[in-house]
């Protein structure tokens, strides 16, 4: 977006004009000693959805080896694999980290 002299002339204006707050360097701690508590609710129901996750990555695993003719392998059959491998990683990743989440 093209800046035209009369956004600079306001710019300019708004920096000459506007108060500044002085230097404190007790106002971070001050704001967030105030702010409320976080929830431990989510923290539970990311857990329960993690576990969720966790068991339908199980079925599908077992499902998938189930069915499987070890004696020809296809690139489906890898790809399926290699997928499954990801998800169930990233979903064993969440929930250990949910579980070592300090208050």
């Amino acid at each position: 977006m093209k800046r035209t002299q009369e956004d600079i002339k306001l710019g300019q204006l708004l920096k000459e004009q506007s108060p500044h707050a002085g230097h404190n360097p007790w106002f971070t701690k001050r704001v967030l000693n105030r702010l409320p508590e976080p929830r431990r609710a989510t923290r539970w129901v990311w857990a329960a959805v993690c576990i969720v996750a966790a068991v339908m990555c199980a079925v599908c695993w077992w499902t998938m080896f189930r069915d499987q003719d070890f004696m020809v392998i296809t690139m489906r059959d890898l790809a399926h694999a290699a997928v499954m491998l990801a998800v169930t990683g990233v979903v064993l990743w969440q929930g250990i980290a949910t579980a070592l989440q300090h208050d």
